[in-house]
């Protein structure tokens, strides 16, 4: 009986929101935002009313499916106005929204006990991502390389969803790390959020929230993976806001931090971050344009692909030799890092390390003393970090790791003179080393067409990465 007064009293309330959205719309008291935002927070409430009233799955699941085909209709006649965007901006957000809604209500009330984490999931939908995104829309100054994501929508997501889980938590008696555990999961929350564009954010907000949620609370291991992404997460996030990375830039760095924290632990994990940190104080004073010093998802692939494969290899076998390779992979982008980050800088010639004749500025291939220093001190930098790893062969390593370090950077100028791509731009005279989006004027005059900057980083990092490992599997 409670179950089909449960489907009475969900109808009731679903056509009251609507009603009132459609009504405040038609006489101008709502914008469309005000609209669409007002019926996405209001529709996360159904998730109470259904834990109250149902006891079937089956019962849970009527509305959530009904709604997927009413919103796909109205996402294509827009029968119910104030609901679905228009022109370009029109996404299939709603019909997401009831998808998600539909497969939560399927799995959770299944399990009685675990129907409040679809309650804390919803909610962050409705309330975290809806009034974040009002406050995007209406005060939102800090904006990120992501449509309609700002700092202070992301900010209010990040406050509402740490709320909403330690309301729930608190009154549940879940847990007695209640605060501990409401940040991870508003930083799932928020994180997911950001990188989540056209409309798919009301999928993956509240399945991704529920599911960490849910592992959260019943794998006390996986306690290591939230202090991993949230910490990832926090630098991504502040290094997107100031232009550090792009889109794509920061979803790679979000896998690449959190699976290296996760797999090989802090020391590792704060090892590459300090390059990523040194690295762009060091660019950062560069008479470069803007965009050229925004790293975007092949410049994180190819500079730290290596450090992740080797990372892997010392999880699944707690080698020494693979630990090896994984910090002289990062030495190794650190010393080219700032060899060329500090060659900048230098008032000397730059001279061919092949021929060791005069070449442009900024041209690969090109060394200087003070670039060399960087080198230098790049990899002692990341080699000492290595000394803190511990166990019995502190010395060997600190060695081999510089040694292979500032081999990587001397590899990496010997491969750019010999194999990568390089262009002659005949107007304006000049060597190009990346391919132009415009032909016309510009002719290949070295290298292999694959061979680009990035590949040679990752090709020299790979290569001394495994000379090192097999020194050390020597000695």
């Amino acid at each position: 009986m409670t179950n089909w007064l449960g489907l009475l009293i969900s109808v009731i309330y679903i056509v009251l929101i609507i009603s009132i959205s459609v009504f405040c719309y038609k006489k101008k008291k709502f914008s469309l935002e005000d609209s669409r935002k007002f019926v996405h927070v209001g529709m996360c409430n159904w998730w109470l009313i259904a834990m109250i009233f149902f006891d079937q799955w089956i019962y849970a699941c009527i509305l959530p499916l009904l709604f997927v085909i009413i919103n796909f209709i109205n996402l294509k006649t827009d029968k119910i106005p104030g609901i679905e965007r228009k022109g370009k901006d029109k996404t299939f957000g709603t019909v997401w929204y009831a998808i998600a809604m539909l497969i939560l209500a399927f799995v959770l009330f299944r399990y009685p006990d675990y129907q409040y984490i679809g309650a804390i999931a919803i909610l962050i939908l409705g309330y975290g991502d809806g009034i974040g995104g009002l406050v995007s829309e209406y005060i939102g100054r800090h904006k990120f390389p992501i449509p309609h994501k700002t700092a202070e929508g992301s900010f209010t997501v990040f406050i509402i969803s740490f709320i909403i889980a330690a309301a729930l938590l608190e009154a549940l008696a879940m847990t007695d790390m209640t605060i501990t555990y409401a940040f991870f999961i508003a930083c799932f929350a928020t994180i997911t959020e950001l990188f989540s564009v056209g409309g798919i954010d009301n999928f993956t907000v509240p399945l991704f929230t529920a599911l960490c949620t849910f592992l959260l609370m019943t794998e006390p291991t996986f306690l290591k993976f939230g202090i991993a992404f949230s910490i990832t997460g926090i630098i991504v996030f502040v290094s997107m806001l100031n232009g550090l990375l792009t889109y794509g830039g920061g979803f790679a760095a979000m896998v690449l931090g959190t699976a290296v924290f996760y797999l090989n632990g802090p020391v590792v994990f704060w090892a590459l971050i300090l390059f990523f940190v040194t690295s762009a104080m060091l660019e950062h004073y560069h008479k470069k344009p803007k965009k050229d010093k925004v790293k975007d998802i092949r410049d994180v692939i190819e500079n730290g692909l290596p450090c992740l494969l080797f990372g892997i290899m010392y999880y699944a076998t707690g080698s020494e030799i693979a630990l090896v390779c994984e910090m002289t992979a990062i030495a190794g982008v650190t010393a080219d890092t700032w060899s060329s980050g500090l060659g900048y800088f230098s008032k000397e010639k730059v001279r061919s390390i092949l021929t060791w004749k005069p070449i442009p500025k900024g041209e690969s291939g090109g060394v200087t003393r003070l670039g060399m220093a960087g080198a230098v001190f790049g990899a002692l930098f990341i080699a000492l970090f290595s000394s803190v790893l511990g166990g019995d062969n502190i010395i060997p390593r600190f060695a081999i790791v510089f040694f292979f370090g500032v081999f990587t950077s001397l590899l990496d100028s010997l491969f750019g003179i010999l194999l990568q791509v390089k262009y002659y731009d005949e107007k304006e005279g000049v060597i190009l080393e990346k391919k132009p989006k415009s032909m016309k004027g510009i002719r290949k005059v070295s290298g292999y067409d694959f061979i680009t900057n990035g590949m040679v980083n990752f090709l020299t990092s790979m290569i001394a990465a495994l000379l090192a490992g097999m020194v050390a599997f020597l000695v």
